[in-house]
């Protein structure tokens, strides 16, 4: 962009002065008392636009995406983003995300992403997760996301379910389980729904959660028929004053190279931002 501006003040300065050559004494001044070294016509021009793509493209990212506890391919998963996101995104690790989140580091953004399974939060990290939906923060999490902060009741009603660790529960027999490589046919439950726009039945090759909690109160959007998967692969859900999306798919680089993945993934980006509302 800046190379193009530099050319079309070439071209003004030439079409302004056709008997001229370029005069390589950038001070020269003319009997007429006109400057018309082409140094100066550039200096004064370019620079400020040159300064001006600076400060545009240091302005803050409006996307926080938290990881942390869980082993993933970090490039694949990266370079997925960077195609599904509609603008730069900032990244943070547990636990440093979480002592962010207390010190109201992350209250800038306007949507998080969580891709992290993490179960240590203080009360006062919880407080501060809590006073994000309060500012209507949009939040999406994804895959193994639904594991984190068992012990946390509040995070279920945030993001309308709970996968079931085996060691957080009394009765084997009520632990999630998990299954992976397996093929699923997705079927759009609700297609006049933004985060589902423009999308139709598909197939994935994916890491399937079998008895998983979902809570009532969620809106489903897409749903599966799988013996080791749950129906229901993806909601919306509300806690106070943000707009949540849950996605169970997302295990590795099977769905994040799947076009209908990263649609869906964009679309939720763009639902729960604060400027969609």
């Amino acid at each position: 962009m800046l190379i193009f501006l530099f050319v079309l003040l070439c071209f003004v300065y030439f079409l302004k002065n056709p008997k001229n050559s370029i005069n390589l004494e950038p001070m020269k001044i003319y009997k007429n008392g006109k400057v018309r070294s082409l140094y100066i016509y550039v200096l004064v021009l370019f620079i400020p636009a040159m300064m001006f793509g600076k400060l545009v493209s240091s302005s803050p990212s409006k996307i926080l995406v938290i990881t942390g506890g869980h082993a993933y391919d970090t490039s694949a998963f990266n370079q997925m983003l960077e195609r599904a996101a509609p603008a730069k995104f900032d990244m943070l690790s547990q636990p440093e995300a979480n002592k962010a989140l207390a010190k109201g580091k992350i209250n800038t953004y306007e949507t998080v992403i969580f891709y992290d399974m993490w179960q240590e939060i203080t009360a006062e990290q919880k407080k501060a997760f809590r006073d994000l939906t309060d500012q209507g923060t949009g939040l999406v999490f994804l895959h193994h996301s639904l594991v984190s902060y068992q012990e946390w009741d509040a995070f279920k009603k945030i993001i309308g379910g709970r996968y079931r660790q085996q060691n957080y529960v009394a009765d084997s027999e009520n632990a999630s389980g998990y299954t992976h490589g397996i093929e699923m046919t997705v079927s759009v439950m609700g297609s006049d729904h933004p985060v589902t726009n423009g999308m139709n039945t598909f197939s994935i090759v994916d890491e399937g959660y079998s008895n998983i909690q979902i809570l009532s109160s969620v809106k489903p959007l897409l749903k599966v028929e799988h013996p080791q998967c749950s129906d229901t692969v993806a909601w919306t859900n509300t806690y106070r004053d943000s707009r949540i999306v849950y996605i169970l798919l997302g295990h590795d680089n099977k769905a994040y190279k799947n076009k209908n993945y990263r649609q869906l993934l964009s679309n939720a980006i763009e639902w729960v931002s604060v400027e969609s509302k």
